[in-house]
């Protein structure tokens, strides 16, 4: 099963639970926020699922920005209304590692008084193989598209918990006849601090 249809899946698994969830359990900007214009941070490590990527233990950080835009009094206007950005960075400590800078948006659904789950889609730079020099990554071209889905635990108000996976690949936008695309996927977890 291909990333896409998987994260698909988890998506429309999450819909049925949320039904217990409310608007409130959603953020309305209240937060003071870091300097006034972020909303949360997060630092984890992820690992890459593919064999043939060397990348090894990937030590990773998230600043996701303030939300701006009032809060609805529906649930699904403020699950697909009112994403937040995020801005990223993964930093490789194998011996071919792959590092990346990204950005997107992230839409929140939270489950229950405490859970969540999230869906992420947004770009990387990266500065791994273009092409392969045998079994290993042939990644095409150097910006990427890149999607990513979590499932979460509000711990305290302040922090959180969450495994995640990602994807990273550029659909054949950038398919040259000569490029390939292998893509880049990662699944760990992380800790969140929401200020």
């Amino acid at each position: 099963m291909r990333f896409g249809q998987w994260a698909f899946g988890m998506a429309v698994a999450g819909a049925a639970l949320v039904s217990s969830a409310t608007a409130q359990q959603f953020s309305d900007g209240s937060r003071p926020g870091l300097f006034g214009i972020f909303d949360e941070a997060r630092f984890g490590t992820v690992f890459p699922v593919q064999p043939n990527d060397d990348s090894g233990v990937i030590l990773s950080g998230q600043l996701f920005f303030r939300n701006f835009v009032p809060p609805y009094q529906n649930y699904w206007a403020n699950a697909f209304f009112r994403p937040r950005v995020h801005v990223g960075g993964n930093l490789a400590t194998g011996d071919d590692p792959i590092n990346q800078v990204y950005t997107g948006l992230t839409w929140d659904f939270p489950v229950f008084d405490r859970y969540f789950i999230e869906a992420s889609l947004g770009g990387t730079i990266h500065d791994g193989p273009l092409e392969s020099d045998g079994d290993g990554l042939d990644l095409g071209c150097s910006w990427l598209f890149r999607e990513a889905v979590a499932v979460g635990v509000n711990v305290t108000p302040h922090w959180r918990l969450l495994a995640s996976a990602d994807h990273s690949s550029h659909a054949k936008l950038c398919d040259d006849g000569h490029a390939g695309n292998s893509g880049i996927t990662h699944a760990g977890v992380y800790v969140g601090y929401r200020f």
